[in-house]
Formats: structure tokens, sequence, C-alpha cells
């Protein structure tokens, strides 16, 4: 109890000297997750390379996919935050859009709920919402993604670069792609989610047609119990 009451009390100060978004500590070093080859996804064409604190995704000529995943126990009703720092390697950018982060339902159906992509003309793109400009990825960027996962309307999900919200909806269903309130019709039953997964890293719709590299570092998840500096609606 005495444990909970000094985190809600640290969190609460560091909330009140920040600007805006999430505020936590992040690990200068790679969390052991992410350094594990269990979280390789396997459908992965390669595996990124590891020279902590930094960890680098790479496609060539003809690969699709160099991606980590996570999510095991993550449930309804439960809040996380995930965060990542990423540059692009400006002699390796992408000639299309490539997806450098998802969150994912798993069930029937699944659907993808949050999208982080790079586009080789507009930059980072956090929902289809401008995030970072191309011309600054050769350098370090941070993008935090916090969503309560929720089968009816207490859910809600936040986007932020560079700790500016660039996205955020509450009150609605976020088991499903961010259309979705009961108060505004959406009532169709739709089974439970087996699970919720995180993947990042590098992946490709089509093949990709030279190489592409990215770096990130600081790759968190955690579940939240407090959550300071919430932004409750953007508009569109």
């Amino acid at each position: 109890m005495k444990l909970m009451i000094g985190l809600m009390l640290a969190l609460g100060f560091l909330a009140a000297c920040s600007d805006t978004g999430p505020v936590f500590p992040t690990p200068e070093h790679l969390e052991n997750w992410v350094k594990s080859g269990e979280s390789l996804d396997p459908r992965s064409d390669r595996a990124p390379t590891i020279s902590d604190p930094v960890i680098r995704f790479r496609l060539a000529r003809g690969e699709r996919r160099s991606t980590l995943r996570t999510g095991d126990g993550w449930g309804l009703d439960q809040t996380y935050l995930m965060g990542f720092d990423v540059r692009l390697d400006p002699r390796h950018r992408p000639g299309r859009a490539v997806t450098l982060s998802r969150v994912l339902r798993r069930g029937d159906p699944a659907s993808t709920l949050v999208t982080i992509r790079l586009d080789p003309r507009h930059g980072l793109m956090a929902m289809n919402r401008a995030c970072v400009p191309i011309s600054e990825l050769n350098q370090w960027h941070r993008v935090e993604i916090r969503i309560a996962f929720a089968d009816n309307d207490s859910g809600f999900l936040e986007v932020f670069c560079d700790r500016r919200p660039v996205w955020a909806q509450s009150g609605f269903r976020t088991t499903l792609p961010p259309t979705c309130r009961r108060a505004e019709g959406c009532k169709t039953p739709v089974p439970r989610p087996v699970d919720f997964e995180w993947q990042i890293g590098l992946h490709s719709d089509r093949n990709a047609r030279h190489d592409i590299v990215v770096e990130m570092q600081r790759i968190i998840h955690h579940r939240l119990f407090v959550i300071p500096n919430r932004v409750i609606r953007l508009q569109p």
C-alpha cells in the first residue's frame, strides 16, 4: 500500500512538471524481452541486429517482415503503455510505406487497432496523422501509445509523438478499430478477443524493392495503474 501511494505521488509530481504525454522513466538499455529470441515474430524474414542500447531492423530486397511481438497476458479492462525511439537510415529509406508498429486484436474477427507507419514522402504517420517529417527522421524521435482495452464505451486510445498528442479518443470500444461507439449505434455483438499483440519493427505489405533500415531504442511496454496527463479527445 505504501509503495502504491509513493508511486502515485511520484507520478503526480512528474505530471505537474511535464508539458504533456506519458510521464514514465524509460530504460537506457533494451529490456530483456526485446533481446530474447522468443520475441521474434516467427514469420520474420530475418532477425534484427542488437547492439544494446540500439536494435537495428532491416529488410533486404524481396523481404517483407522483421518484427518483434509481445502481449502475452494482456486482456480486457487493462491499460497499457507502449513506446519506442526511432530513427531512419537516410541511405535506406523505403520506396513505399511500411509499418513500424501496430497493436492487434487476436480472435474472430481479428483486426488492427493502432498503426504507426513510415511513409517515404510524409515521414512518420500515427493513425494516418502526421507525426515527424521525413527530413527530421535522421535524428531520434519518440512514439508512445496508451490504450485501455475495453469491450464497452469505457476504452480510450492516445498516440504521442515526441510527447505531443497526435491522436486521442475516449469513451469507445477499443477492441475494434477506433470508430466504434456503442452510444452511437455500434451494438453488433462481437466475440470477446482471444488476446492482444503488439508488433514492432519493419513490416511491408509487399516485397521490399531495396534495403530498408531503421534503428530503435528505449522500447518499452508496461501495464498502467496510474495514468497522468490524459488527453480526452483531439478533433479530426
